[in-house]
């Protein structure tokens, strides 16, 4: 069962809770008394971090950009500074 910790508490005791959570403990975040994120341990089974990296279901449509996408994007953005 995690340790809930209002956010508040978290934003005031950082350090602590990161430790605890390093240590293996789960730690359930909420706001206005309703989760709202879980502290977890580094490699924790589940945690899928960098999972997806640099995949993705896209495929570009063109092969190379059209001729004048360049001078189209430039003018488009306009002088740095206009509105």
């Amino acid at each position: 069962m995690p340790k809930n910790v209002a956010l508040k508490e978290l934003k005031e005791n950082l350090a602590y809770w990161a430790e605890e959570a390093s240590r293996g403990e789960v730690v359930q975040v909420t706001k206005y008394n309703k989760p709202y994120m879980m502290l977890v341990p580094s490699g924790q089974p589940g945690l899928r971090v960098g999972k997806n990296v640099g995949k993705s279901g896209f495929k570009p449509v063109l092969d190379k950009p059209p001729k004048g996408w360049k001078e189209y994007l430039d003018e488009d953005r306009g002088e740095p500074g206009e509105e």
